[in-house]
């Protein structure tokens, strides 16, 4: 028996030994080789683009590289800033030379005369020499970039607040049907315990008929927290840009820190505040369109020249350059310099005032942010004495009720009690989360 095995083994080995050994010269190596390079490349290519299945809950972190990444008011403002940009780059070329070149041709005749050909073709040049237009210009495009960039952040920083939002709210739905799917346990069990009371002739009819009623609206409650987290799924697939029926399964946020004493510890990071930088871009323009403004009433220098070869004949030896200056003065505009100069002033004046609104906004937004966060945070203290309390009391009243030292409705006002403090403290965590996220959004960051 050994021995049938090893033969069956040794055909099994030298088999394709052999096929392999009648078709290497049919083989194509390097093309083979040159295929599987490809196909490994392609894989690895597959595998990097595709996204990770991990399982997992969506960090935070992450949703928030989704969310400017595929958000469709992220994206946006990000192309607003891109052509901030390249208008930057178009200001600027025009301080730089500029050269062409150029050809024609044309070929004419008449009755009297044999038709005749006509070439033309060179080079020619420009450079601005003195142009505070172009200068004032150039600060203008350059305080626009810097507002579009300070609008962008500020949509940003929006998008995240409300991402946050979104996240404290889920897992404060979801913490809230589980504590539904308790309550429902407990009241199913209350109505059990009041049947069999009331049976034994030991309770009234009343009350097994309302513990009924409290059971039903239990799970009335229990369908529209199921509605709700479904719908704050949806609403976060839409932020981040995902298919609606798209896993919205989220990890938990990390516990907000405790807020400082004083609030002047925030004041020097509110001058960095997306609005204030809007605000003094906003003044920058205003100024450069001054500086554009009175330019009118200076001169513009600019030199020019070109080399051209032009004839009858390809190629022509016929050469022709030319060297130039030009210089402009405004002498008379019936009064249009001096009433645009007036108007760009007024403009200045506003965005100066302005300015100076969206400062006093900033700070009084962030500092009443930071008391709101503080008195959060104190908050949650007393809901979790509230429900510590409220726990001690509930396994006190259960006891004595089935022991008959207490009535059905003292133990009922207990019971809501008790469910009353674990959503008190289930909204308070929702709270203070949503709220230190306002507090980071009013700081501009």
């Amino acid at each position: 028996m050994t021995n049938v095995i090893y033969r069956a083994c040794m055909s099994c080995v030298v088999a394709p030994r052999k096929f392999i050994g009648e078709f290497y010269d049919k083989i194509d190596i390097m093309g083979l080789l040159r295929t599987s390079i490809l196909l490994v490349f392609l894989c690895l290519l597959t595998a990097a683009q595709a996204p990770a299945q991990t399982g997992e809950p969506l960090a935070f972190d992450e949703a928030a590289r989704l969310l400017l990444s595929n958000n469709p008011q992220s994206l946006a403002a990000a192309s607003l800033l891109e052509a901030a940009e390249s208008r930057v780059t178009v200001s600027r070329s025009a301080l730089y030379p500029g050269f062409s070149v150029g050809a024609a041709y044309s070929r004419a005749g008449s009755d009297a005369a044999d038709a005749g050909n006509s070439y033309s073709y060179g080079l020619s040049g420009s450079q601005i020499l003195f142009s505070p237009a172009l200068g004032a210009g150039l600060k203008s495009v350059i305080a626009a970039y810097r507002k579009a960039e300070a609008d962008y952040d500020q949509i940003k920083i929006g998008l995240l607040y409300e991402l946050k939002s979104v996240f404290a709210d889920l897992m404060n739905a979801r913490e809230t049907l589980r504590l539904s799917e308790e309550t429902l346990k407990r009241r199913s069990e209350n109505v059990e315990i009041i049947r069999l009371k009331y049976e034994a002739g030991r309770e009234n009819k009343a009350a097994l008929l309302e513990t009924r009623s409290v059971y039903t609206t239990a799970q009335w409650q229990h369908e529209r927290y199921k509605k709700n987290l479904r719908l704050l799924e949806r609403k976060l697939n839409r932020l981040l840009g995902r298919a609606p029926a798209a896993k919205a399964e989220v990890a938990e946020l990390s516990e907000p820190p405790a807020p400082p004493e004083d609030f002047g510890s925030f004041s020097g990071r509110l001058e960095r505040h997306p609005s204030l930088r809007s605000a003094r871009a906003g003044v920058e323009i205003s100024q450069a369109a001054v500086e554009r403004s009175r330019s009118g009433f200076l001169p513009e220098f600019s030199a020019s020249g070109g080399y051209t070869w032009a004839g009858t004949d390809w190629p022509d030896t016929g050469r022709s350059w030319s060297l130039g200056a030009r210089l402009s003065l405004p002498l008379f505009t019936s009064g249009r310099l001096s009433a645009d100069l007036s108007a760009v002033k007024s403009e200045k004046a506003r965005a100066e005032a302005l300015l100076k609104n969206t400062r006093d906004e900033v700070y009084l937004d962030a500092e009443d942010s930071f008391l709101t966060w503080r008195e959060t945070r104190l908050y949650m203290d007393v809901v979790k004495s509230s429900l510590e309390a409220a726990n001690a009391r509930a396994w006190i009243l259960r006891k004595q009720y089935l022991a008959g030292q207490a009535s059905y409705f003292e133990w009922r006002n207990i019971e809501d009690q008790l469910i009353s403090a674990e959503n008190q403290l289930l909204t308070a965590r929702r709270n203070l989360a949503v709220n230190y996220a306002a507090f980071i959004k009013s700081l501009g960051e």
